[in-house]
């Protein structure tokens, strides 16, 4: 998944990676069930605040475009993933 940031003048960063995530899955360069990166990982690779990205892939989860699984990983923590639909 590529996200390319433009000035922030332009538009909030929570809107530029909803509607690029937005545009790659109906240009289907996302594919159905495929994983995307936690809000954490994603909010390190852009530099910006993890909170950004939560509210883009809760948007995204709103407009039905992602899904939200919350399950254990294999030490027993908690772990959210976030899948295309």
């Amino acid at each position: 998944m590529n996200i390319e940031l433009k000035d922030l003048s332009h538009n909030p960063v929570y809107a530029q990676v909803r509607q690029q995530i937005e545009t790659q899955i109906k240009n289907k360069t996302l594919a159905s069930g495929e994983l995307l990166p936690s809000p954490v990982a994603l909010a390190q690779k852009l530099s910006v605040d993890r909170g950004e990205i939560q509210r883009a892939y809760y948007e995204l989860e709103h407009l039905g475009m992602i899904s939200k699984s919350t399950g254990k990983d294999f030490l027993g923590k908690p772990r959210t993933d976030y899948r295309v639909r």
